[in-house]
């Protein structure tokens, strides 16, 4: 054990390598790569991926990160990688997903996992050798590969005497941890794997620590060792090198007590006295032997600053303030700077531009970069901040005279001509190793009369705006704190006795401020005045929006006042857009929704914004599904735009403004839903539509250009959508709700987003009850009707549909009217009420017809057709889709089509029309394939396979099997009985009488949580055939029970007989051959 290397230090006071660090978006490091792109799944020898286990399990491809879904996938991924290059046991992956207790399905499941990743990264990246896989990385990246290379280059340059890069080696490795290994591994993969890296991390870590403690940076060193020795307090090495710190800094009291605390505790829990070296260590602490003192040792040549003649050289300046003790975080952005400043092209000035929004650390980080390397310019350091104390910008005439008189210029000789003052002070520091830091600069006019002619000089240089003007600048955006840094810097400051038993607290405090280091650290300064416990009362006080800015104020350190900084800058349509956009309270937001809320064209608006971007008051997000780029606040900021809004602004101005936008996004949402499914029945009277406040600034192209793609611009705006109806409720505008929610209905039916549509149509409900609008009760109840049925609530369904059809009979409004009765019908032949159900879905047609309506006549043809299919009436059933089919054809609405064609081809099958029934069950296919409709594509897919198995064609397989995939991996809340029901179907054809006893029992097990109807007398009776099979006298009790079923049906299940059938099931006779011939038989296919 050794407590002394030669090499230098270059992490900051109190790094933790062991804590997170920030995800970098730029090539090299630890950030995702970037490279030509590909198509996913593709490699044409230009996609670069990297992978990452140096915490969450994660992988990139060409800078974007790659979904890795489910824990099983990931950990597959990471025990590969573990080895790559190398073949692992199927029977090891086995183990790693499950332990000793691996299901019966492992090695299948371990196969679907190797299939998704071999989807995702190409099916060259993972190969099948003998019982397993094998990994090859090639010219990937892989971050413990990465850790592996810095850690063997620092320990090469420490052989050849090269400390400064040794630990800059030493640095860039630890930089690859990002928590905790493996972290969201199986528990077996983490169990098993994670000690070992850990154990890796501890060691390099303890070799950096020897390093700097070498270069004389004890005094720095000791805070992070009492934070290691804490968490790895029987590790002696550690142990010794916070005992040789703390001497070095002249505290031998102090190290003489952490070797007796470490004494006892080696005692206490192993029985045994420290290791030999420690104790020597002891003993020379004692008696203070000269070998603990750091060597002296002149540099080497290669290492000393070099030296060269300077007219200024009897005036070295050394303005840099203080770094502060707590500087946490930033270790990538401060090895950066630092080695641009330092190693870069000696015959041209190294520029380095740190930009970010106010209060994100700008100045903090350069200070401390510039302690870092102010050693290697020894002709002094220069600072300025390029602002007045009333935050107005500096001149630049004023901070060359500045300079100047740093340089030793007297009063007389300075010019106050602003060109002949900036020749003066680049002759003045001609030839000489300067520093210069110019903090918190306005633009690049203010600084380049600021910049040095000299390469021997560097520049370091902050401001708000990315300085883009400024040539050859090695640029670097700082992004707000993550949450463990965050928490981090709370507990320096405000001590961690005062959190303890109050994490999660303090995790809420850092969420609050945004992760702002300037709000987290005066939030910390404020906890640091508080007692014990009253990080709880802080909290909540931080938690009430109206007053957080208030809250966070320390001293002389404000976030409003920071804020206003930027405001202030700004020009008059920019303070409108900056103050409006705070009223908009929704998680991001595209360029478009300046228009309506300023009243000005789509081009000014996406100029407007990208003006606020480069303030750094509004963030970029990125791009959406639809290729709009995406923008939002930081909340605090968000606050602050608030505030302003409602200090500058009336009421009346800021409620218009707020109502434009939201018949902004009406306009849009109504638009992209008539272009995916075509037209929906509307029927409100026109002098009632819309808001008091329309806007109509919106012209045609405008909104071709915004909903180029309905699909995905539903996508993308889908989460704003949802926070537009909260708006417009709590704000009074209820009318542009309701009409808001229902122009969704059509997207959420067709992606199945039921919770979406639940949560949304319930709130606007509530706001047309509390308004009295009719119509906004009924259009919404008639929307939250239809969801119930499809979420298995009839009753539900019905007493809404009720309440919807009441208020549409008083207006007059027959269309519907009509709907309302569908649903109705719907609900009654849910509930297995078959006469009442087709009385009312016979009154729902004639209110159609009556009507008008094209779209309503269609769905009340389906809904017919549908009851005649539960009573097994087909030609009845055939000749109501068709009409369906042609009605919705002609109300131009493809869903309704869609469904209709597959209804229709489940009838024609029956009926023994099996190539129509096939060919209609194509059509469908190919329609809710285009639509996006997976759970009905997948449902057609089935129609379409039993068909198929009719007409022996070796195909059905395929699309059942297929159509079961998406089915499972939905989690569906209908169609499952009916699904295992089809699968039993096929099994029963391919004569496996075992799986297909077993699927039946599961669809019975389904199809009895509600009342009976046909599709669960069907499957008891294709039971019945397969167990007529191997176990006549169970398929006799079978029959038994079907006939007492069959006097049953609309009314629930009794249990004791589905007892009586399961427990047939579990007496099956299980040694017969398991693939019989069967008789071919007619399956029935239920319709949902």
């Amino acid at each position: 054990m050794s407590f002394s290397l030669t090499a230098t230090g270059c992490l900051p006071p109190g790094f933790r390598p062991c804590g997170i660090v920030q995800k970098r978006r730029s090539s090299g490091g630890g950030g995702s790569p970037v490279s030509a792109s590909a198509e996913p799944g593709s490699r044409g020898g230009c996609v670069t991926f990297e992978f990452r286990v140096l915490g969450p399990i994660t992988a990139w491809r060409d800078g974007l990160a790659v979904r890795l879904n489910g824990r099983k996938t990931r950990s597959v991924l990471a025990a590969l990688l573990l080895r790559s290059e190398h073949v692992v046991p199927v029977e090891r992956l086995v183990a790693i997903l499950w332990g000793e207790s691996p299901p019966p399905t492992a090695v299948a499941q371990v196969q679907k996992c190797v299939s998704q990743l071999r989807g995702e990264f190409g099916p060259e990246l993972i190969i099948r050798s003998g019982n397993g896989y094998r990994l090859q990385l090639g010219d990937h990246r892989f971050d413990l590969l990465t850790f592996d290379q810095a850690v063997a280059d620092a320990r090469a340059a420490l052989g050849q005497d090269r400390q400064l890069d040794a630990v800059e080696a030493y640095c860039a490795g630890l930089a690859q941890w990002r928590g905790e290994p493996l972290a969201d591994g199986t528990e077996e993969l983490i169990r098993t794997e994670s000690p070992a890296l850990e154990e890796r991390r501890i060691g390099v870590v303890m070799e950096r620590i020897e390093a700097e403690l070498a270069l004389g940076r004890h005094g720095e060193l000791v805070s992070e060792l009492k934070a290691l020795v804490g968490e790895q307090p029987l590790r002696e090495r550690l142990r010794g090198q916070l005992m040789l710190a703390l001497y070095r800094c002249g505290r031998v009291a102090d190290a003489l007590a952490v070797y007796q605390a470490g004494r006892t505790l080696i005692a206490e829990e192993l029985g045994l006295e420290p290791g030999g070296e420690l104790q020597r260590l002891h003993e020379a602490i004692l008696v203070g032997g000269p070998g603990l003192d750091l060597p002296r040792k002149a540099p080497a040549a290669d290492e000393r600053p070099e030296r060269v003649w300077s007219p200024i050289a009897q005036v070295v300046p050394a303005q840099l303030p203080p770094s502060i003790a707590d500087f946490t975080g930033r270790s990538d952005q401060v090895g950066r700077i630092r080695e641009t400043l330092t190693t870069g092209d000696k015959e041209s000035l190294a520029l380095v531009a740190v930009s970010g929004k106010g209060g994100v650390g700008k100045s903090t980080l350069a200070v401390q970069a510039a302690r870092r390397v102010a050693e290697q310019f020894p002709d002094g350091q220069l600072y300025i901040r390029l602002r007045t104390a009333d935050a107005r910008p500096l001149a630049p005439l004023v901070a060359l005279k500045r300079f100047l008189r740093a340089l030793g210029v007297g009063e007389e000789g300075i010019p106050d001509d602003l060109e002949e003052c900036s020749e003066l002070f680049r002759s003045r520091t001609a030839s000489s190793r300067m520093l210069i830091l110019l903090d918190d600069a306005v633009s690049e006019a203010q600084v380049r009369p600021l910049l040095p002619g000299s390469p021997g000089c560097v520049v370091l240089i902050t401001s708000r705006p990315r300085l883009t003007g400024l040539e050859s600048a090695t640029h670097v955006d700082l992004d707000v704190f993550n949450a463990e840094e965050s928490g981090a810097l709370i507990e320096r400051i405000a001590g961690k006795h005062r959190l303890v038993g109050d994490e999660a607290t303090t995790a809420e405090v850092a969420r609050l401020c945004g992760y702002l280091p300037l709000a987290v650290r005066i939030a910390a300064a404020r906890l640091a005045q508080h007692s014990q416990g009253g990080i709880t009362r802080f909290a909540r006080r931080l938690a009430d929006e109206r007053r957080r800015l208030d809250v966070l104020v320390s001293g002389d350190l404000e976030v409003r006042a920071t804020l206003a900084t930027g405001y202030q800058e700004l020009e008059p349509l920019e303070r409108e857009a900056f103050c409006l956009l705070g009223l908009i309270d929704t998680p991001d937001f595209a360029s478009w929704l300046l228009a309506p809320l300023l009243r000005i064209t789509i081009d000014e608006a996406e100029d407007l914004i990208e003006e606020l971007v480069s303030t750094q008051l509004l963030d970029v997000v990125g791009c959406d599904a639809a290729g709009q780029t995406r923008y939002r606040y930081h909340n605090l900021v968000r606050l602050y735009a608030k505030e302003r809004a409602q200090a500058e602004y009336s009421p009346a101005q800021c409620r218009e403004a707020l109502s434009r936008v939201l018949d902004g996004w009406l306009t849009l949402s109504t638009t992209a839903a008539q272009r995916i499914t075509g037209a929906r029945s509307r029927p409100w009277p026109a002098a009632q539509q819309g808001a008091t406040n329309r806007y109509d600034g919106f012209d045609r192209s405008d909104v071709d250009y915004i909903v180029e793609d309905p699909y995905l611009w539903f996508e993308a705006e889908r989460p704003a959508l949802a926070s537009a109806v909260a708006m417009a409720c709590s704000n009074g505008f209820g009318r542009i709700a309701w009409e808001l929610a229902d122009s969704t209905t059509d997207f959420l039916e067709l992606r199945h987003l039921y919770d979406d549509w639940e949560a949304g149509h319930r709130l606007a409900l509530e706001a047309a009850e509390a308004d009295g609008d009719s119509i906004g009760v009924g259009v919404m109840s008639l929307r939250l009707a239809g969801l119930r049925c499809i979420r298995r609530d009839p009753d539900a369904g019905l007493a809404l549909a009720d309440r919807a059809g009441a208020v549409f009979e008083e207006l007059g409004l027959g269309a519907l009217e009509s709907e309302c009765r569908v649903i109705r019908a719907g609900a009654l032949r849910a509930l297995g009420r078959l006469g009442p159900a087709l009385t009312e879905v016979t009154r729902a047609a004639e209110s159609a017809l009556a009507s008008s309506s094209g779209l309503a006549q269609a769905l009340a043809a389906r809904e017919l057709g549908t009851i005649r299919y539960e009573q097994r009436r087909w030609e009845l059933s055939s000749a109501a889709f068709q009409e369906a089919v042609r009605l919705s054809r002609l109300a131009g609405n493809r869903r309704e089509e869609a469904l209709a064609l597959r209804h229709w081809a489940v009838v024609l099958r029956h009926r023994g029309e099996l190539q129509e029934a096939r060919e209609k069950a194509e059509t469908a296919l190919a329609a809710f394939h285009e639509l996006g409709d997976r759970p009905y594509e997948a449902f057609s897919g089935l129609t379409l396979g039993l068909s198929l198995l009719e007409l022996r064609d070796p195909s059905a397989r395929r699309f059942i099997e297929e159509g079961h995939a998406v089915l499972r991996d939905m989690n569906l809340e209908f169609g499952m009985g009916e699904l295992f029901y089809v699968l039993a179907s096929l099994e029963l054809a391919d004569g496996h009488i075992d799986r297909a006893v077993d699927r039946l029992a599961q669809s019975i097990r389904w199809l009895g949580a509600e009342p009976v109807h046909h599709v669960l007398l069907s499957a008891v009776e294709l039971l019945c055939q397969a167990l007529d099979v191997g176990d006549q006298a169970a398929g006799r009790v079978l029959r038994m029970e079907l006939a007492e079923l069959s006097a049953c049906v609309g009314t629930p299940a009794p249990a004791h007989r589905l007892e009586s059938i399961l427990a047939q099931v579990a007496r099956r006779v299980t040694g017969r051959n398991p693939v019989v011939t069967l008789p071919r038989v007619p399956v029935l296919q239920p319709i949902h």
